[in-house]
């Protein structure tokens, strides 16, 4: 009995530790197109931006894309920068659409399709996981803090 134990013990720490991996890949980091003269934005303005109003950085209006509704990263994204649980989220825009104030921003199916938005549309603005960064688009600071900084506070639960 002793032996199953072992690898059994082993497994559940093995798995643990990919646990960690795994949340540590899901770190969203802010982004846009390329080349983009937006290198950093306040925490303030991204909250704004993504609540609907309108808010100009590196000479544009910033168009805001959302990933998809339930994903973890639309989650954390609204957790970590709006402060708001997806119930919460769509009551806002419920709220806003009943009294004919801007629309919520679009979401997007996948981070795929987020890249390429992004890198396509100037004053494009998203947020993605770490791990799904291209050539095409760069990361923005939050409040002067880089994405590899580990007080980059831009996760996904």
């Amino acid at each position: 009995m002793k032996i199953q134990l072992v690898p059994l013990v082993l497994a559940f720490a093995l798995a643990a530790h990919g646990g960690v991996a795994y949340a540590e890949s899901k770190k969203l980091v802010v982004v846009v197109a390329k080349g983009s003269q937006v290198t950093d934005i306040s925490r303030a303005d991204l909250k704004r931006c993504f609540l609907g109003d309108a808010v100009s950085a590196g000479g544009r209006t910033l168009a805001p894309f959302n990933a998809g509704t339930g994903t973890p990263e639309r989650t954390g994204f609204d957790k970590a920068v709006l402060g708001m649980s997806p119930e919460q989220v769509g009551r806002y825009w419920v709220d806003r659409k009943v009294r004919g104030q801007s629309a919520a921003p679009r979401s997007l199916p996948s981070s795929a399709h987020i890249a390429k938005v992004v890198a396509k549309l100037p004053g494009a603005i998203s947020y993605l996981a770490a791990d799904q960064l291209t050539a095409d688009i760069q990361a923005v600071q939050v409040d002067g803090v880089p994405y590899t900084d580990p007080h980059y506070d831009v996760t996904s639960p």
